[in-house]
């Protein structure tokens, strides 16, 4: 893994960021309007709530009249029940909502954070290896450049990591060019494939 990191050129590492990144953005914006959805969805518990409460004060307006003497205590006995149903709408729709706004939240979440956190998890660390091997060559460079050792690792790099199309463009015999100690052009090709250039 560490090796195939740092055979990446800049221009795929620039790609593969914004890849990463638009990645990221659908997944929060997804989780974003889930949790939209949901939350409005909690809403609707408010209509059960308001039931329950017609429910409930029409249970106390005829305990009322269960309470006068002619009526007797058959509508007092249903007036209760009518008022104790109430109140148990009333309360099943606020735990309702709760639980919506709750789920709402964990779905949001879950959505818009698990898909970005394992792409980050996955590719975080490639990224800093790359990052890492591409600052030790740029910092290497003012003081190494005519190195005929350095120049050699470079060229050893390059014939790791490009194409074979793209080496027989720089040199028809890359191995024999290494041998016979013709390699900056090798050493060239990856300094411009980490995005950098001789001081």
């Amino acid at each position: 893994m560490r090796v195939g990191s740092q055979m990446l050129s800049a221009r795929s590492v620039r790609w593969l960021d914004i890849g990463v990144a638009v990645w990221i953005v659908l997944w929060a914006t997804l989780g974003v309007l889930l949790w939209n959805d949901l939350s409005a969805q909690a809403g609707l518990t408010d209509d059960v709530v308001k039931a329950g409460a017609a429910v409930r004060s029409t249970g106390e307006a005829l305990g009322v009249i269960g309470g006068l003497p002619l009526v007797g205590d058959t509508i007092g006995d249903f007036a209760d029940r009518i008022e104790a149903a109430g109140s148990d709408v009333e309360a099943s729709g606020r735990e309702s909502r709760s639980g919506i706004r709750r789920a709402a939240v964990i779905a949001g979440l879950g959505l818009g954070l698990l898909p970005a956190a394992l792409v980050l998890l996955l590719y975080l660390p490639a990224r800093i290896r790359w990052k890492r091997y591409a600052a030790a060559i740029a910092a290497a460079l003012p003081a190494a450049a005519n190195d005929p050792a350095f120049e050699q690792y470079l060229a050893h790099r390059a014939v790791d990591s490009l194409p074979w199309d793209v080496l027989r463009t720089i040199t028809p015999d890359p191995w024999g060019s290494i041998d016979r100690g013709d390699v900056r052009a090798l050493a060239d090709a990856e300094l411009a494939r980490l995005g950098l250039r001789r001081p």
